[in-house]
């Protein structure tokens, strides 16, 4: 018998009784499925060390592998992380939106999103993920997905992989979007981790 919950959501304007409702399981330390602007996402508060813990052993993610965060907006992310000026161009033409910044962070996030004082960090353009964000404050940002293995299009697809180890899924609809590309802006060099969503070209073409 399923203990989790399933919930449809208006991708574009996602319903506040179901932002109401993430919250809630996010709050208590509960993981939580949804769609960003590339796949869906797994989400958990990142200052709950439990539910951190729990979303690695789900996904089967390794320690040395951080995920990445979510934060609601890049005056919040300037108090999070050392912001070179080509991090403020790139931030400028493609955030929000399907752009990971890996910046030199100012504080230490902990073993599951800091490397080497690295984190990287995403402003998301997917409408339910923001209002998220600026309810409970920065949420992990990994996909929704056994670590190493093909992201999944469905929230079907996702609930046959993790049932009731998640408390709540959130279907948007199918997602089959590159992922974000994964730059790195440390000391004024850049350096791009993954191709996604976004061209090598482009990103090199917006700092020249």
């Amino acid at each position: 018998m399923a203990h989790y919950q399933m919930v449809q959501v208006n991708f574009y304007e996602p319903e506040p009784a179901i932002i109401e409702q993430a919250c809630q399981f996010l709050n208590q330390g509960g993981l939580v499925v949804a769609p960003t602007e590339t796949r869906y996402g797994l989400l958990a508060r990142i200052d709950l060390p439990e539910a951190v813990s729990r979303l690695f052993e789900v996904k089967g993610r390794r320690i040395d592998k951080p995920s990445a965060i979510f934060v609601s907006e890049i005056s919040k992310l300037k108090e999070l992380a050392d912001f070179p000026p080509k991090a403020q161009i790139l931030a400028d033409q493609f955030l929000p939106g399907p752009l990971t910044l890996v910046l030199k962070s100012k504080r230490d996030f902990g073993r599951f999103f800091t490397l080497n004082n690295r984190t990287g960090f995403r402003i998301s353009s997917s409408p339910l993920i923001r209002a998220l964000v600026a309810k409970t404050g920065p949420l992990s940002a990994t996909s929704a997905n056994l670590s190493g293995q093909k992201e999944p299009e469905s929230i079907s697809e996702i609930c046959g992989l993790f049932g009731d180890q998640i408390d709540l899924y959130i279907d948007g609809g199918r997602l089959n979007n590159p992922a974000s590309t994964v730059v790195q802006v440390i000391n004024g060099q850049i350096t791009i981790l993954r191709e996604g969503a976004i061209s090598s070209n482009d990103i090199l073409k917006s700092v020249e």
